[in-house]
């Protein structure tokens, strides 16, 4: 799995997620939002190495 987007709260990434979802991209959202006990890396969304691409294209048109 590989990281291609940080969000500062997790209903940001989940959203993002969900829209993945729908174009059949297999994603993962990992991580605390940035104004929740610290958690300066922000919310991760995690695709499989094979579907970066196809991912960050979905989220580009989104």
């Amino acid at each position: 799995m590989k990281a291609i987007k940080s969000y500062p709260t997790r209903v940001e990434a989940d959203l993002a997620r969900m829209a993945l979802d729908v174009a059949g991209v297999a994603s993962v959202v990992v991580g605390i939002g940035v104004g929740m006990e610290g958690g300066m890396e922000g919310v991760q969304l995690l695709v499989p190495e094979d579907q970066v691409e196809a991912a960050l294209a979905v989220l580009d048109d989104a």
